[in-house]
């Protein structure tokens, strides 16, 4: 791992530009990026929502013991994630945390907060990407359960934008996003053993250490509430990590971002859904670009891995809308460089998993489209491409791109009759019905 520059841990901003990795840690009501970070990963508290029946005061202790497991495994994921980013460079994580009972993390403000902000200083500049990882622990049926939710975007001129595809045939041009950029994935069952072994997991990674050896001696890491632990991330080895302070004041070593509190419990395998996320933002970061072709390569290689190991830890039947969107990322990766029909077969299995997701079918008919845009437009193939904009119309009646594929294929049918399959006046109708301003 390449090492930061000397003056980094010189400078007193949480904010200060960074060479390869930064992490830091922030009250929610007071979120914030790396300015220079092509890509900042938010991980959110993991709340705990409770019956009545287990917030009573005879339960006190049991609701303590479980909010203290959520902001672990918060803490946790963090780390974890900021472990599986380095490999991309330019990249931060930033650990969002509730200083009081009144200080709600509401992923919405948060995002607002990052991306609308003008890009000043702590938000998000144009082009910049983020993704924001957050969670709950609830009871159902006498069982804890934990459940993971993301979001991820680019920053556009005025806040988070989709992700958009364009395909330019004659007389007529497509767009197309991704199927979904939000995911909730399926809520795992915890045992108490495992929120133990959160616990000691916590416990163990949360010292800054002299050296990278658990036995160490060391400081802990983070614990005034309310305030910003800005760190620079010079170095890696094994599962240690060495950080360099951004602020004076904050302790320097060496801290370990992947605890194994035993040999049969590792976080990872714990919660799978961090290969998504640890994927996701290997993807965000090759849509930043600015990267040499052998690094898009092995950046692309290390994406489809992680995509890998979550399908093989949870079957497509459990998660299907997890699978869709893994589905529409590798064919977005495709597309990109060109291998149109494969892409299509990708976008064509994202909407089986997705049917009732306009954007889902969006994307499949136009990827269908693109493996022949060396032919000339027929009648049979326009009819199909309306039928399949249709299709996505019912299930998303104010899907913008959807709408404006069929406005630009109607444009299309006046300009060229033998292509439409309505009449001059059954055209005229349907154009109506989706002029912008009804």
């Amino acid at each position: 791992m390449p090492r930061l520059i000397q003056f980094l841990a010189l400078l007193a901003l949480s904010l200060a530009p960074l060479c390869v990795a930064a992490m830091d840690r922030r009250p929610c009501s007071d979120p914030a990026v790396f300015r220079n970070a092509a890509v900042n990963a938010l991980v959110l508290p993991y709340r705990v929502d409770l019956p009545s029946s287990m917030r009573l005061v005879q339960e006190a202790p049991q609701s303590a013991t479980l909010q203290a497991a959520s902001q672990q495994v918060s803490a946790l994921v963090h780390l974890q994630l900021l472990m599986g980013m380095l490999k991309y460079g330019s990249i931060g994580a930033i650990d969002l945390i509730a200083t009081s009972s009144r200080d709600v993390c509401d992923v919405e403000d948060v995002l607002f907060s990052v991306s609308q902000g003008g890009g000043g200083e702590g938000r998000l500049q144009k082009g910049q990407a983020v993704l924001a990882l957050w969670g709950r622990l609830f009871e159902q049926g006498g069982e804890l359960y934990l459940q993971s939710y993301l979001r991820f975007a680019r920053q556009g001129p005025q806040g988070l934008v989709q992700e958009e595809l364009a395909l330019d045939l004659p007389g007529l041009q497509l767009r197309a996003s991704l199927p979904a950029q939000a995911l909730a994935f399926a809520p795992r069952r915890i045992s108490r053993a495992e929120l133990a072994r959160v616990n000691y997991a916590f416990r163990e990674a949360m010292r800054v250490r002299e050296r990278p050896d658990a036995e160490a001696p060391g400081q802990p890491f983070a614990s005034a509430p309310g305030q910003s632990f800005p760190y620079g991330v010079a170095e890696t080895r094994g599962d240690w990590i060495r950080l360099v302070p951004m602020r004076a004041g904050l302790p320097a070593g060496w801290l370990r971002a992947r605890s194994q509190a035993d040999e049969a419990w590792a976080l990872a395998r714990w919660l799978p859904e961090l290969e998504v996320a640890e994927a996701v933002a290997g993807w965000l970061r090759l849509q930043v670009g600015g990267l040499s072709p052998a690094s898009r390569e092995a950046m692309q290689s290390s994406v489809l891995a992680s995509l890998k190991r979550y399908e093989d830890a949870v079957p497509a039947a459990v998660a299907p809308e997890a699978w869709a969107l893994l589905d529409a990322l590798r064919g977005h990766l495709a597309w990109g460089e060109g291998r149109r029909s494969e892409a299509a077969e990708f976008f064509e299995r994202s909407r089986q998993r997705m049917p009732n997701l306009g954007a889902a079918r969006n994307l499949a008919a136009m990827a269908q489209m693109a493996q022949m845009a060396d032919r000339p437009l027929d009648a049979a193939t326009s009819h199909r491409l309306s039928s399949q904009l249709l299709g996505a119309l019912a299930v998303a009646p104010t899907d913008a791109l959807v709408r404006a594929n069929l406005v630009a294929l109607y444009r299309l049918y006046a300009e060229r009759p033998e292509l439409s399959p309505y009449s001059a006046p059954e055209l005229l109708a349907r154009r109506a019905v989706l002029s912008p301003s009804r």
